[in-house]
């Protein structure tokens, strides 16, 4: 089931009784848990009509008492459990007993309940017990967004602080939050703090500009990697260590720097070959998986490279990555040295 299904059943108050959710975008399943508590739960009822077992180590009996009880003051009881171990395929926390008595519990759950378990990224969708919910209830995956869904979600984001931004903008300003990047960590709330950090700077006006997308959002680490290899290019040392140790001070783990550096050089050096070849922007952009706009500052960056010098560099991260597998420098270090030396090159 998709989530957006599962929102609409909620409006409709067509709750099933069983659900699992999981996926990786954590602030979807914490925004439908508020809608359902919106429409089943209130102030005067929420200690009896919502129960949440946060620390479960396989309390079945608890569980099931909590879904047997009557609803107090309201037309649903909610009993959540969060319990990721129980849907992978690492070691279980029930015995085999008790996950098959839980089994069979799903298909007797009052329609005055609605049972529902949270697990964490990723399930083991063979096990028994998935397979189970699936057949008496829903298994809702919560996705990260796509990049339309992404737009939609934050120009409505915008318009709720009374904030307009024309179409322009919000490209740029999608496109600056490394949410869509293969290898993001980025979720829905780093955004929404963006959209409040930048709908606070705009206070005085209604309408969000590209001069305030540049002056307030934040630069995700692919802008000062761009930064880092510009330096490199013009064979500026000093200014590629400190573009390191800004990254480094802004909360950068050392290892995701070094390997956003050696992507960037890689890409570099893929889009190079492949305009050697006769391929244009156009046909680049979907076999590196970027958006137009994104290859063309590529190839402009790998113009200032030959392509010995990018073989170069490539030969030199493959030694850098060993070297600090090795122990024979720290993290910091070998980065350090590796971009010094390719400033050489």
């Amino acid at each position: 089931m998709d989530f957006k299904n599962l929102i609409n059943d909620i409006k409709q108050d067509k709750l099933q009784g069983l659900y699992m959710f999981y996926g990786s975008e954590k602030y979807l399943i914490d925004k439908v848990m508020e809608k359902i508590k919106e429409k089943y739960i209130n102030l005067t009822n929420e200690s009896f009509n919502y129960i949440y077992f946060d620390d479960f180590k396989g309390e079945i009996d608890e569980v099931i008492d909590s879904c047997e009880t009557l609803p107090f003051m309201g037309s649903k009881r909610i009993v959540i459990v969060d319990v990721p171990e129980l849907f992978t395929s690492r070691k279980n926390i029930l015995n085999s007993g008790d996950e098959d008595r839980l089994i069979k519990y799903f298909s007797n759950i009052p329609n005055t309940t609605c049972l529902i378990f949270t697990a964490g990224e990723k399930i083991d969708k063979r096990k028994k017990i998935v397979k189970s919910i699936k057949k008496y209830g829903s298994i809702v995956e919560f996705q990260r967004l796509k990049k339309q869904e992404l737009s939609k979600w934050i120009y409505k984001k915008f318009k709720s602080n009374n904030r307009e931004i024309a179409p322009t903008s919000l490209e740029v300003f999608v496109n600056n939050l490394g949410y869509l990047d293969r290898d993001s960590d980025k979720t829905l709330y780093d955004i929404e703090n963006e959209i409040k950090k930048l709908s606070g700077f705009t206070a005085d006006k209604n309408i969000i500009e590209l001069n305030d997308i540049e002056r307030i959002a934040t630069k995700p680490i692919e802008n000062n990697i761009f930064l880092l290899v510009d330096a490199v290019a013009e064979k500026k040392g000093d200014l590629a260590l400190k573009v390191i140790n800004q990254m480094l001070s802004s909360g950068e783990a050392e290892g995701r720097i070094l390997y956003m550096i050696i992507r960037q050089f890689k890409i570099l050096n893929q889009a190079k070959l492949m305009v050697e070849k006769g391929y244009t922007t156009i046909a680049i952009a979907p076999k590196l998986s970027l958006p137009q706009y994104i290859v063309r500052k590529y190839l402009k960056q790998a113009g200032a490279f030959t392509d010995r010098e990018l073989l170069q560099i490539l030969n030199k991260a493959l030694q850098t990555e060993k070297n600090i597998k090795t122990g024979r420098m720290s993290p910091k270090l070998a980065i350090e040295v590796f971009v010094s030396e390719c400033c050489k090159i």
